[in-house]
């Protein structure tokens, strides 16, 4: 949880900084004080307040400016920049400012899951013991937030029931897995002022494949909102720059309709 907020107010910061670098130096130096408070056994809340002075006293250019693009797909190759081939530092290269999806999405959905199933087989201790870790998880996960609440443009993340709720006309819950996160998320992105979507999948991943058909749908009812599908295998693609500098042309044209609407 503490790496999600320093992640998020690092991609919010670093697409503005005006000295070079900066934005990185102090991540890392974040993340190295959350580390030592965990190894300490100290409060996180101390660590990530001092983070937050740090990153405040950022010099910054237009915050927020950019065209916003939301990540989301596979949860190992989203977050891993070998992975992905360095997609956030990309899209920023391209003039956009990434939103990924938090890890602790993925947390949160399985205790989700495993309630249900419990229930399903009537297994009440198991159901005890998720009920338990689910109430404890979310407690430190607000407990965390508060510390950024004021510092984030795009503060808080949606429950597991609203991810579900958002992707029910594509996807039903009873779908288990990362394709429901994902198009659930991509539509909270979109609401939330997202001009552009990247879906970041391994290649010949089936639960991808299957959110990049349904994202199609959506982008078709949606004004057609940008949507690139991203596969990776491992090795580095040569088209990748072409393909996401021709997707960051058309976030700005999707961004500068919505500004001209409004």
């Amino acid at each position: 949880m503490a790496v999600d907020l320093l992640m998020k107010k690092m991609l919010e910061t670093r697409p503005y900084e005006k000295v070079k670098g900066r934005t990185d130096e102090v991540y890392r130096e974040s993340l190295q004080r959350v580390c030592e408070a965990i190894l300490r056994g100290d409060d996180l809340g101390e660590a990530l307040q001092k983070s937050v002075e740090d990153f405040s006293e950022i010099e910054l250019d237009g915050p927020g400016t950019k065209p916003l693009i939301g990540i989301v797909g596979e949860i190992f190759v989203r977050l891993n920049r070998f992975a992905n081939e360095n997609v956030v530092r990309k899209i920023e290269q391209f003039g956009g400012e990434a939103w990924i999806a938090p890890l602790t999405e993925w947390i949160l959905y399985v205790n989700t899951i495993a309630k249900k199933s419990s229930l399903k087989k009537r297994s009440f201790s198991n159901l005890l013991k998720v009920f338990l870790t689910d109430y404890y998880q979310k407690k430190d996960e607000h407990h965390l937030e508060k510390i950024f609440k004021g510092h984030l443009r795009n503060f808080g993340e949606p429950k597991t029931s609203f991810i579900f709720r958002r992707a029910k006309p594509y996807l039903d819950s009873s779908f288990e897995g990362e394709a429901i996160l994902s198009v659930g998320k991509t539509i909270d992105f979109a609401k939330r002022g997202a001009s552009g979507i990247v879906n970041i999948m391994p290649f010949t991943c089936m639960p991808g494949t299957i959110v990049s058909t349904l994202l199609k749908r959506y982008q078709e009812e949606n004004n057609n909102i940008p949507i690139l599908n991203m596969a990776y295998d491992g090795q580095e693609q040569t088209n990748t720059l072409t393909r996401l500098e021709a997707f960051m042309y058309q976030t700005r044209e999707f961004q500068n309709r919505k500004n001209s609407k409004a």
